[in-house]
């Protein structure tokens, strides 16, 4: 038996709206209590739809639902097919751009403790940031129209035999001056840039590198005792959990790994639950700061969801909201769905390129035993 927290829900009712603007900094990470004992009629279909995928060789990973307090858990595969080392609930895997809830989550707390503020000018965090009109709330809504450094560092990285760092793409930003994809705050593009920027700021604001910040000021706050951040001075190989390209084949190494913020965080299914309910209980963030995260700040067209602030915003039409975000790099991919007015989650880590995305729609279907269907805001999707 894991040990529940109740708290207030990442939602918009009246209840919320009467809390004060303060966060909680408990001094020993809270006890959190988790039933395993779940519904075993709704675990077997849960467990029947990722065993028949794992059979087809389309799905290897961990899985947890949870739902008020009760969860299942279970794992499928190979953490390593050339070791044959099996994979269980409790090993951390990289969680690619769900990392981006873990940096958002950081840099809001900072902002509730007025180190700055979602309006501050960047180049007045990082000096010699060219991009006068980019603002913290345009990298964490993705609306600052910075190229991704995916795609400009095939240009401009001359050495791509040891890891790429963040200092390395501000360095390149400055340098090379990549023209914006549009003005500031016009329009929404996903950029991994705005992430990596993201954590530069965390660190000239705390004076400490961005991992060690994680895992001091909000790992261990909140008890993801299993969770860390790979960094350039790592090796991948060490790694319990790799990520493949074919059932035995791991994937190679890529210069890129080392870009944090973005990505990066390396975490188990039940250290992610955690998170969760650190979340609905406002640790380290206040409500309405994290009611704003979790507001929409722009469409992402051509689909029907919504860009908070770290987070993915998505309606639909049985009235149910979800916060969630998804990832994929390296051969691994991650799902983290949260209910916005529920005490209900879905994390799911896969370390396979084989089987494409899960749809959301899906997930959720496993959980409520219907497919719901999005809708935009204001058409009756909103709790």
């Amino acid at each position: 038996m894991l040990v529940l927290v109740s708290g207030i829900y990442c939602s918009n009712t009246n209840s919320e709206k009467k809390q004060t603007n303060t966060f909680n900094k408990p001094t020993e990470p809270p006890v959190y209590k988790f039933d395993s004992s779940f519904s075993a009629e709704k675990a077997k279909v849960i467990d029947n739809f990722f065993k028949n995928r794992y059979y087809q060789g389309l799905f290897s990973g961990a899985i947890l639902f949870y739902d008020s307090g009760k969860y299942y858990t279970n794992s499928y595969g190979y953490a390593n097919g050339k070791l044959k080392t099996k994979l269980t609930p409790d090993l951390p895997f990289q969680i690619a751009s769900v990392s981006k809830t873990l940096t958002a989550y950081t840099v809001l707390s900072l902002i509730d403790q007025k180190k700055f503020s979602l309006s501050t000018m960047v180049y007045q965090l990082l000096p010699g940031f060219p991009y006068k009109q980019t603002t913290v709330a345009q990298l964490l809504s993705h609306k600052s129209g910075i190229p991704n450094y995916m795609y400009f560092a095939e240009n401009y990285c001359k050495i791509k035999y040891r890891h790429l760092t963040n200092d390395d793409i501000l360095w390149m930003l400055k340098r090379y001056r990549p023209r914006l994809e549009f003005k500031p705050d016009s329009r929404y593009k996903y950029s991994n840039t705005n992430y990596v920027l993201l954590a530069l700021i965390v660190e000239k604001v705390t004076e400490l590198k961005f991992e060690r910040y994680l895992e001091d000021s909000v790992f261990k706050i909140i008890g993801m005792n299993n969770s860390f951040i790979f960094t350039p001075s790592m090796s991948l190989k060490n790694q319990l959990v790799q990520g493949h390209n074919g059932p035995y084949s791991i994937f190679p190494f890529n210069y890129q790994n080392g870009a944090m913020g973005d990505k990066g965080v390396y975490t188990t299914v039940f250290d992610l639950l955690k998170f969760d309910q650190a979340l609905r209980k406002n640790l380290l963030i206040s409500p309405s700061t994290l009611q704003n995260a979790c507001t929409p700040h722009t469409p992402c067209r051509p689909t029907k969801d919504y860009y908070g602030y770290g987070w993915r915003i998505r309606y639909y039409d049985n009235h149910d909201t979800i916060i969630y975000h998804n990832g994929w790099w390296q051969g691994f991919k991650a799902y983290f769905v949260r209910w916005k007015n529920k005490d209900k989650c879905i994390i799911v880590f896969a370390n396979t390129i084989r089987g494409g995305f899960i749809k959301q729609d899906d997930l959720m279907a496993l959980m409520e035993g219907i497919k719901p269907k999005a809708v935009k805001a204001g058409e009756g999707g909103e709790d």
